[in-house]
């Protein structure tokens, strides 16, 4: 996690996410799931770390210097933590990294680092540093993003034109989308009450009745919504669809992992 989510931890079982690694969850057959958080100020002693700087040094270093360094380099801190990112990739420290990135309106910038550093240094480590991390990205085989989105109308405007940012503007390649807390499609919503209790032999007062198609309007009324933000998603993005489904909690567990898991393994709906 790069965007301060130590709840993240406790989401996968473990405890809240901090800068030290931590196994969250283990899986039959061995796999772990392992997590940890990646300050600028960590990404910046590390970096120091890998380029030879002493302890005492790193220590001061990491501790007074990086806001000044960043105020004076735009994007230096973001490259920072790509490149920590990078060393995870390098080193195949997992075999498969997953990077919680800032959202929407700030995941350009975040991406944009390296491309904006390489045009405005020349030489030296920071050069290398974004000349590394561009080539991790611009490579899809290993980099790519995944991005999520709403069935609303502004986080798919959002989705729309991060996608557009990210793959065209940045070379960073698109896996598929996921649309998230999908409502399930429910035929039914068109029946009035009444109709549905006649076909049901049931008795329902008229309040019953009432306060019924009020909710039914209120849930065609949704899946509406979400018809319409996915079918745009499918004439303005060429990309696979995932959809997870709402779940009916007011707060995600460790228990509603492994039915998000189902639904992201599924295969995707194909790009048209």
């Amino acid at each position: 996690a790069v965007d301060g989510k130590p709840g993240l931890g406790t989401l996968l079982g473990g405890e809240p996410l901090t800068q030290t690694e931590q196994v969250l969850r283990r899986e039959p057959g061995g796999g772990r799931v392992r997590g940890r958080t990646i300050p600028p100020e960590q990404a910046f002693a590390d970096y120091l770390e890998l380029r030879g700087v002493g302890a005492v040094l790193r220590k001061a270093a990491s501790a007074a210097s990086l806001d000044m360094i960043a105020a004076s380099t735009p994007g230096l801190e973001h490259l920072h933590v790509l490149g920590k990112i990078k060393e995870l990739e390098r080193t195949r420290a997992a075999d498969l990294i997953i990077v919680d990135a800032p959202p929407a309106g700030h995941a350009a910038p975040f991406i944009r680092s390296a491309k904006g550093l390489q045009e405005v240094v020349a030489s030296g480590p920071v050069r290398q540093q974004a000349d590394e991390v561009a080539a991790m990205l611009a490579d899809p085989e290993r980099a790519q993003a995944l991005l999520v989105t709403l069935p609303e109308e502004t986080p798919v405007n959002e989705l729309i034109e991060l996608a557009y940012d990210v793959e065209d503007q940045l070379g960073l390649a698109l896996a598929p989308l996921v649309v998230n807390a999908c409502w399930p499609d429910r035929p039914a919503l068109a029946l009035t009450a009444a109709t549905a209790a006649k076909r049901s032999g049931a008795k329902v007062t008229a309040a019953d009745r009432a306060a019924l198609d009020e909710s039914s309007r209120y849930g065609a009324a949704r899946l509406a919504v979400q018809r319409e933000q996915i079918d745009r998603l499918r004439s303005e993005l060429a990309l696979p669809r995932l959809l997870l489904p709402r779940l009916p909690t007011p707060r995600l567990g460790p228990e509603h992992l492994d039915l998000l898991a189902l639904a992201l393994s599924a295969e995707p709906e194909a790009a048209t």
